[in-house]
């Protein structure tokens, strides 16, 4: 046992003796190290000294890295693409076919948004799609948490390309919004179910297939059920079934977590309206001026509204006493919580 225990000894103080400082350490377990440091540390401790520099210039693809919003849009014909800090308000410009991609292996992008693509050859648009995503691939961004296309259209052409991008997203990202766009797209439900997005959005807007808004929306009730803590969920979509909002009302109200959501369906007429009515009424929601009592929370109602000139139905819960009870018209203690 003291021979062992000397023996032990020895190779520690060799140990220490060889490793005496972290610049001794392997590349790999410098990489280790750094992987554990903030995002804005980084770049700092390339300067360091040449070793570190090197070590994270041939890994900054595998550590944290600042997060940047990429924003593509056209001016003039042309495709542009302004690179930005998230959170700062300044931005640099520039001809996209011209930008130095090299700059993406030092950011992670956060946030990708394509805005006003329409007055640009089809075939420019086509290729700048493609090589953002080829750029994103190469450069590893696995950072995005928010794919946004607004007054956006593409030709089908694209329809490949677009759909890779859509499903890489679909797997990072939690906010997706499409406005007023045109897009070669359509979402397959195994994409859907392994989805992570918790806020969608898809507004005057149109695929290859139409969008399924009913499975959107079983999704999100899924993921409601499945949360261990309280989570929010949004959603707006143009149209969306009177079964799939009431499964959705009637999941949340024998929850016992109350997440908070908020949903926004249009197209809602007088007949989706009194369909939905009727639909409550059959599956026994009983409610009091559009307010539908939790079964499990006491303080806890579901709201639903609707707009008769927008042509919207909004719901979403409210986690306290109800504004106006059965005989009661006004509460005015409480009188702008809906107004």
């Amino acid at each position: 046992m003291l021979v062992t225990g000397g023996l032990q000894e020895e190779n520690v103080k060799c140990f220490s003796h060889t490793m005496s400082s972290i610049h001794d350490l392997p590349c790999e377990m410098l990489r280790s190290v750094f992987e554990n440091v903030n995002s804005q540390d980084v770049p700092m401790l390339r300067t360091v000294c040449s070793m570190f520099n090197s070590v994270i210039k041939s890994n900054y693809c595998f550590l944290p890295r600042v997060a940047y919003l990429v924003k593509i849009f056209s001016e003039n014909g042309r495709i542009m693409i302004a690179n930005m800090k998230s959170g700062d308000l300044n931005e640099c410009t520039q001809n996209l076919f011209e930008f130095d991609f090299k700059h993406w292996r030092e950011i992670g992008i956060v946030e990708l948004e394509f805005e006003n693509i329409r007055d640009c050859e089809s075939e420019t648009v086509d290729q700048a799609i493609t090589l953002v995503l080829n750029e994103m691939i190469k450069t590893k961004q696995c950072q995005l948490r928010k794919l946004t296309f607004t007054n956006v259209e593409l030709s089908n052409k694209a329809a490949a390309v677009t759909q890779g991008l859509l499903d890489a997203a679909l797997k990072q990202c939690e906010n997706v919004t499409v406005e007023n766009s045109i897009l070669p797209i359509s979402f397959q439900p195994e994409s859907l179910n392994s989805a992570k997005f918790d806020h969608f959005r898809w507004i005057s807007s149109t695929g290859s297939s139409p969008l399924p808004s009913t499975q959107i929306l079983k999704k999100l009730q899924n993921d409601m059920k499945a949360a261990v803590n309280k989570r929010s969920f949004l959603a707006e979509m143009d149209s969306v079934t009177v079964e799939a909002a009431c499964d959705f009302l009637e999941e949340w109200l024998r929850l016992p977590i109350a997440s908070f959501f908020n949903l926004s369906f249009h197209n809602c007429d007088d007949t989706w309206k009194t369909r939905f009515l009727m639909e409550c009424e059959r599956r026994g929601l009983t409610h009091n001026y559009m307010e539908f009592q939790s079964r499990t929370h006491t303080n806890a109602h579901v709201k639903v509204s609707f707009s008769q000139d927008a042509r919207t139905c909004c719901i979403w819960p409210v986690l306290d006493v109800p504004a106006r009870t059965t005989g009661q018209s006004v509460c005015y203690a409480r009188y702008f919580r809906d107004f």
